[in-house]
């Protein structure tokens, strides 16, 4: 933010350099002028910089107001993110938590090729499917509590029984 302002400033000085020697130059007798011109009255370098000093003052304001502007907008662009991060952070995308809880299921070695569904409500992992491990049901539901923005596992897997 300091940087926008800076260069606001610089630029309205910049502007201010430029008009100040406009204004000087004008007040000058031309080169191309033959010898014989009239000279330029002592006035006018007095009035030159009397307008210079009135640009100055005017593009000082102007400078100060674009600052406070973008200092307003800035402010308003800063809330808006930390508003969206909070939002972003603290809601996590259910479908975002159910895909990351099928992949830990389906990296793990022993859950791979079992058919376990995952459905994911306001945080809540429900784990639907068949095993033929009682243990497996226990690694399912400490896979699925390690993923970020899983509050909660409900986990309905049935073991199945040898025939």
């Amino acid at each position: 933010m300091r940087s926008i302002i800076i260069a606001a400033l610089f630029t309205a000085s910049a502007s201010l350099s430029l008009f100040a020697q406009t204004k000087m130059d004008a007040a000058k007798p031309s080169p191309a002028s033959p010898a014989k011109a009239t000279p330029t009255p002592a006035a006018a370098p007095a009035k030159a910089a009397v307008e210079v000093k009135q640009e100055a003052k005017e593009v000082k304001k102007e400078a100060k107001e674009t600052a406070k502007e973008v200092k307003t907008e800035a402010k308003t662009a800063a809330k808006e993110v930390k508003s969206d991060a909070k939002t972003t952070v603290g809601a996590m995308d259910d479908a975002s938590i159910t895909k990351a809880v099928k992949e830990k299921l389906a990296s793990l070695p022993s859950l791979k090729d079992k058919n376990i569904d995952v459905m994911v409500s306001g945080g809540v992992a429900t784990l639907k499917g068949k095993v033929d491990k009682a243990g497996l049901k226990g690694v399912a539901t400490n896979a699925a509590k390690k993923i970020a923005g899983v509050k909660k596992v409900d986990n309905q897997i049935e073991v199945e029984k040898k025939k």
